[in-house]
This record gives C-alpha cells, sequence and structure tokens, in this order.
C-alpha cells in the first residue's frame, strides 16, 4: 500500500509539475530557414500587414479543413490515466492559450492575432518580394503601401495525451523512468492568407494551408515542447505562400 501510495503520488507530482512551465510562440527560434526568393533592393512594390483575423471555431467552406473540425472548447481531462485500462489520459483544446493544462506546460503565452502577423512580416521581409514590409492596424495605416497582406486563423487545435499505458499512472511511471514516453503532443495550424490591392480593394491572390504534427515526450527530453510545432508550422505555411505568390505573379 505503501509503493502504491508513492506511486500515486510521483504521477500526480509530474502532472502538477507542468504548472510551473510557460511556452510563448516563437517564431525564429522554428527549424527551417525563412524563404529567400529576391535579391534585395530588387522590389519595387510595398505590403501592408494587417493583424490575423482569428475565425477558429467558424465552419470552413474548405472540404480539408471542415472534414477535421473541432468542437470548441476544452474537452478530456489527464487525470483519466488514473481509471483502470484507460491507455492515456488527455486534454483537447481549440484555443490553446486560453486555457491551463498541457503535457509539460502551465500556459502558452499566444497572441494569435499579432504574433502571427509577425511572423508573417518576417517571412515576407526575408524574400525579398516586396520593398517595404510594414504593419498596419488598419486601413489608415495602410495608405501607403500598394498591398494589403490579409491573414485568417481558421485552426490552432492542441491534442495532448500523458501515457498510463493501461495499468494507471501508479505503475506506468515505472515504464517513463526507463524510458518509454509518457505524453505526446499534437499541434495543428490552419491559415488563409489574401493579397490585397490597396487602390482598389481586390484580392488578387491568395494562398490556404491546414496541417499538423506530433511529437512524443519523455521525462527526460522535449519537457515544455508542447506547443513548439506551431512556429515551424506557421513558418512552412509562409515558406509555401511566397514560393506560390513568385510563381502567381512574377511580375509582382
Amino acid at each position: 500500500m505503501r509503493n502504491l501510495i508513492l506511486s500515486a503520488a510521483f504521477a500526480a507530482a509530474l502532472l502538477l509539475s507542468a504548472c510551473t512551465n510557460v511556452a510563448k510562440f516563437d517564431y525564429q527560434a522554428a527549424p527551417g530557414t525563412l524563404a529567400k526568393l529576391r535579391e534585395p533592393g530588387s522590389a519595387t512594390k510595398s505590403v501592408a500587414v494587417m493583424p490575423f483575423m482569428d475565425q477558429r471555431g467558424i465552419v470552413s467552406s474548405d472540404p480539408a479543413q471542415a472534414a477535421s473540425a473541432h468542437d470548441v472548447g476544452d474537452h478530456g481531462s489527464f487525470f483519466l490515466g488514473f481509471i483502470p485500462l484507460m491507455p492515456f489520459g488527455y486534454v483537447e483544446k481549440t484555443q490553446p492559450e486560453n486555457s491551463e493544462d498541457f503535457v509539460s506546460l502551465g500556459r502558452f503565452h499566444f497572441d494569435v492575432q499579432n504574433d502571427l502577423a509577425a511572423a508573417a512580416m518576417a517571412s515576407l521581409k526575408s524574400s525579398g518580394l516586396f520593398s517595404n514590409v510594414v504593419k498596419a492596424n488598419n486601413a489608415a495605416q495602410a495608405a501607403n503601401a500598394d498591398y494589403i497582406w490579409r491573414g485568417s486563423v481558421t485552426s490552432t487545435f492542441y491534442r495532448g495525451r500523458m501515457f498510463s499505458y493501461g495499468i494507471t499512472y501508479c505503475f506506468s511511471h515505472i515504464l517513463w523512468i526507463v524510458g518509454i514516453p509518457y505524453g505526446s503532443s499534437t499541434n495543428e495550424l490552419g491559415v488563409k492568407f489574401e493579397l490585397v490591392d490597396r487602390a482598389s480593394g481586390d484580392v488578387v491572390w491568395d494562398y490556404s494551408y491546414f496541417n499538423s504534427d506530433y511529437l512524443n515526450h519523455w521525462i527526460y527530453a522535449r519537457v515544455g515542447k508542447d506547443v513548439s510545432i506551431y512556429p515551424r508550422l506557421m513558418k512552412e505555411a509562409m515558406n509555401g505562400a511566397l514560393y506560390k505568390l513568385a510563381q502567381d505573379m512574377p511580375d509582382l
């Protein structure tokens, strides 16, 4: 009985220790390089980047995104892993920045509208496709730009699982200690980009991206990395968009 209590305490302590870890959306630290498509100084058109529109929870007309739509809000509990025969406890979040409780995190500092706009600006500057890239919070601040870069976010779904392997956390921690994964985190990103001719207000080009990936957690590695995939997905989205833009509008 004493060993069982100690085992349960160990698992509970691991769950609670995650509350002290905090992560932020860090685009610069994401693996991979930013697309460079033209020599600096060769572009002639300018672009203003608007804060992204948060459309999470809105049913998309894109079949790929609509097929993987998730119920809005938070669902599940890690404490399900204390139930015998349950393979894991889990949580799911459509807006992960609005709640606590991840596999190895307490909070995710993520300003969806402005962090993704800043990421887009970094990629646009690196690409060389525009002579000047500025931030514009409204139409008046974009008055001197040739184009407006407009983005919308359709998904930042997060799923976290803490593995109990059907033997509850009271015993599965023995497997964790010898190197078996104790959890996993899935990050999903859905975004759409539009290039708008500022003078006419017409959308002259658009690009949609939807992808997800996951990583496993060990008690010895990837602690605090629960949301580290989002910046990489955004970098993939921007690189793909800018390569396509350069092909579709070579005279930009």
